[in-house]
Parts: C-alpha cells; sequence; structure tokens
C-alpha cells in the first residue's frame, strides 16, 4: 500500500491524500489520464510517476520543470516512506508512506479516497486536485521528454506542445534519461551506513545505492539476476545512480564464433535504434571475450500477464496490440541488415506503462539467437518459424510468430494445441480454433505456412491485413 498526501504549500499540513493497494505504477500530473491530478500551471501533463519494481517503490520524474526532493533536482531516486517531493521549483509538495497510513495521519488527511473508489473531489473540497480513475491499459500518454540537469525557466501550461501519438522516431522518457548522474541524493554517499534499509530492498531508501553487489562487470554493479535463458544471462546492474540491464553470452557458447559474433553484431545494431516500442539500447562490450549488451529498463506488464491477470483480448484489442507489432517489426526489418528478433512470443511483449496512446506495446528480449543454438522440437516452442530449426532465418521467420500470438491474445490457449498432423502434414491449424473469425483465421494461416514465400512478405502487409478484417476498424 502507498499513500500520497497533497501538502498545503505554506503551512505543510495535509490537504488530500489518496491510498493505492495494488498498482504498479501511480502516475501524477495535470492530464486527466493520469491517476492523481494537478492543475497547476508549472506540473507538466505527465509529472512524475511512482514505480514498483522489485517490491521498492521509486520515483521517475517526467515533467519538463523537474521534481525536486530536499531542494535537488532528480531524474530517478528510491521512494523511502514520508519524503517530500516538489512537482517543478514552485509547484506542489507531495509526500509519500509506504505501507498503510498511520492512526495520527488519518486524523489530518482531508478526503482521503482509494483508488478502487473512483471518486473525483469537487472544486469546493480542494481547488487545485483532482482523483482520475485509471487509464485504460492500452491507452496511456506519451510524457515529455526529460530536458538536462540544468535549471531552465518554468513553463506555464500555455507553452508546452501538445501530447503525440507517433510510433516512431519518438522517445520515451525512460530514453530521454541521458544523464549519468539521475539520482542527486540528500545524503553524502561518503557518509551513508543505510540506516534505514531493511528487508528485502536492493537499493539503499538515503543515498540510492545497492546494497549487495554480487560482482562487477567493467563499469556495472551487478545487483540482481533477472532471467537465464539457454543463451545468456540477463541482470539488474547499477552504474553512476542509474538501475539498468545487462545481458551477455554465457560461456558456453563462447568457442562457437557464430555464436559470438551473431551476439557482437545484433548488439551493435541495437544501439543505433530509436523507436518508442523498444527499449533504449545504452552500451555494447566485450570483457574476456564475452560479448555484453546494456539498456534502460522497460516498465509495464507482457501480453502473457495482461491474459493471465485479466483475462483474453477481445478481436479489436488483439488487431490493435499486432498492429503496433508489426510498426515495430516493419522498423526492424528495415534495417541494413535486417534486425530479426526470433523470439517473438506474449512473453516478451510489453505494455508500457509510459508510452504513446496508439504505440504503447514495446518489443523486448533481444539477443535469443535462436536459429544458431535452438535444439528443441517445435511443439515446445510454438511461437518459432520451423525454419529456424535449421538456422533459416528471415524477416518472414519472425512474421510467422504473429499467428500463434495472435490466437493466444484471442483465446489464452498455448498454442501448443492447435499444431496437429492433419490433410497438410504437420502445422498450425486455426480453422479448428473454436469461435475465430474466418477472415482472422484466413490470416493466421498464411503467417503460420511451414513454407515462407507463402507467407506475408512485410509487417506492413500483415497490418494491413488485419486492419481490412471486421474488427480491424480501420
Amino acid at each position: 500500500m502507498i499513500t500520497l498526501t497533497l501538502l498545503h504549500p505554506v503551512q505543510s499540513i495535509p490537504v488530500q491524500s489518496w491510498t493505492f493497494e495494488h498498482e504498479p505504477v501511480i502516475r501524477i500530473g495535470r492530464s486527466t489520464d493520469n491517476h492523481v491530478i494537478l492543475y497547476s500551471a508549472v506540473v507538466s501533463r505527465h509529472h512524475v510517476e511512482l514505480r514498483c519494481v522489485d517490491s521498492q517503490w521509486e520515483v521517475v520524474s517526467l515533467g519538463a520543470n523537474g521534481t525536486y526532493l530536499d531542494g535537488k533536482r532528480i531524474t530517478q531516486a528510491p521512494a523511502a516512506d514520508g519524503i517530500v517531493i516538489r512537482l517543478a521549483r514552485s509547484g506542489p509538495n507531495i509526500q509519500i508512506h509506504l505501507g498503510s497510513p498511520t492512526v495520527d495521519a488519518d486524523k489530518t488527511l482531508q478526503g482521503t479516497q482509494t483508488l478502487s473508489q473512483r471518486v473525483r473531489p469537487t472544486l469546493s473540497e480542494t481547488p487545485a486536485v483532482k482523483l482520475a480513475a485509471s487509464p485504460p491499459t492500452n491507452a496511456i500518454a506519451l510524457p515529455e521528454a526529460q530536458p538536462p540537469v540544468t535549471q531552465p525557466p518554468e513553463i506555464s501550461e500555455s507553452t508546452e506542445g501538445p501530447a503525440t501519438g507517433e510510433l516512431t522516431q519518438r522517445r520515451t522518457d525512460m530514453d530521454a534519461e541521458e544523464s549519468p548522474a539521475t539520482y542527486q541524493p540528500a545524503i553524502d554517499l561518503a557518509n551513508c551506513t543505510h540506516p534505514r534499509a531493511h528487508g528485502d530492498v536492493l537499493f539503499c531508501p538515503d543515498c540510492g545505492q545497492p546494497l549487495q553487489v554480487a560482482e562487477t562487470v567493467g563499469e556495472y554493479q551487478v545487483v540482481k539476476t533477472l532471467h537465464q535463458d539457454n543463451v545468456g544471462v540477463t541482470q539488474l546492474v547499477w552504474r553512476n545512480g542509474q538501475s539498468l540491464v545487462l545481458r551477455a553470452l554465457k560461456a558456453d557458447w563462447l568457442d562457437r564464433p557464430a555464436v559470438v559474433a551473431a551476439f557482437t553484431q545484433q548488439a551493435q545494431q541495437l544501439l543505433q535504434l530509436v523507436h518508442p516500442g523498444l527499449p533504449h539500447f545504452v552500451d555494447a562490450f566485450t570483457i574476456e571475450g564475452t560479448p555484453h549488451l546494456v539498456w534502460k529498463r522497460v516498465y509495464g506488464q507482457s501480453l502473457q500477464q495482461r491474459v493471465t491477470r485479466q483475462g483474453t483480448l477481445s478481436s479489436a484489442e488483439a488487431i490493435a496490440a499486432l498492429v503496433q507489432i508489426c510498426d515495430i517489426l516493419d522498423y526492424l526489418h528495415q534495417q541494413s541488415p535486417p534486425v530479426l528478433h526470433q523470439d517473438l512470443k506474449p512473453e516478451n511483449l510489453v505494455q508500457q506503462s509510459l508510452a504513446a496512446a496508439a504505440g504503447n506495446i514495446a518489443i523486448v528480449g533481444f539477443l535469443s539467437l535462436q536459429s544458431l543454438v535452438a535444439a528443441e522440437p517445435l511443439t515446445s516452442i510454438p511461437y518459432t518459424a520451423p525454419e529456424q530449426l535449421q538456422a533459416q532465418v528471415t524477416v518472414a521467420s519472425d512474421l510467422f510468430s504473429l499467428g500463434p500470438i495472435l490466437v493466444y491474445l484471442l483465446t489464452g490457449e498455448n498454442p501448443s494445441s492447435f499444431y496437429a498432423q492433419r490433410e497438410q502434414g504437420f502445422r498450425f491449424y486455426p480453422e479448428y480454433i473454436p469461435g475465430l473469425d474466418p477472415e482472422l483465421s484466413a490470416i493466421v494461416r498464411r503467417l503460420t505456412s511451414p513454407q515462407p514465400e507463402e507467407r506475408y512478405a512485410t509487417a506492413k502487409e500483415v497490418a494491413d491485413a488485419l486492419l481490412a478484417a471486421p474488427s480491424g476498424e480501420q
């Protein structure tokens, strides 16, 4: 549970509070799609987010006028219990309480509400604050890009540009955090002894430093292993006040020059890419023959988590998601040489908590190198094109995955259930899926043809076919 309290600007007494019990991301700003709406000329449409990452809350500043902690401008900082953040140098103060509010706080807070109640206080109750209903997960506005850490003049509502819904060549707020010093602690790092660090927290709530470092890889301190697969190890790392993600090729493959070269080549390619549907890749290097890639974290839930927690998507929702994925794939496939993901599946498709309303899906899970290392039967990897098992991978291989993904979003069933040995041999048979729209079935059938040349030629062709379907709402 987390409680946010608006403080009186002069007396620092509580004016309004909001309690959230199950929200992993809480948005504060002037736009009506925020959880907490603050009508102030110096508050940006999407000014700040509170994110729960690995059971810890952190503050991420998004607004053009900055967010301040103890008088110092921050872009990212741990959210310790009781801290007060100020939105812009002359903006409102918000106090953060972690856990249940204290008895004394309950006596003084005015109009305490929970997000589940979806209550908007009237102007007579609080002239500057309203509580907004949570925006739909597939319609979240894109925040303004973060400015440099210099002190720009605060801008008013009339001078801020309109929100956009561009799908290409637009960076998210995480992409815009170019300064390595993203957290300016209120306590001198040299003097902090982490007095309030307890439990399973990974970072000190005062100075922000990692509490345990498993190892150091180049400039990066490894805090936690996030994922291991057949190809590599993905870890949460820390550098210069910022948490990042690092992926390294496993030692098992270092004696395979083709695998090392493929990892290194794609890592270098990814560094050059800029798209709101991709992570912001920041570094690639090799240490003792092991290639590494580093990127900024993508916040949100995967489509697998979305289906597991909230149920299947409607045809319109599933088509909208696939069209966004096609936009990203079209960008990747137009690179020279084309960037091939090779491991598209619901777990690697994330609904970002920070993204454009028309483009909030991101593709993650790069560098699987399935065409070089996969050795499992197709029935256990139902999103993978059959030619990848013979180390033959093309643009059509990525497009193959879209068929089973669409079926999963609509049915919630493992696509392995729809592979069978029938009249046309072993393949994916969408026509036998109960309730699947015939036009969508035809699209999926073409996507999953065992012959790559029989599939769609480009991701744009797939998007056009989906938008022409009855539920595509072109």
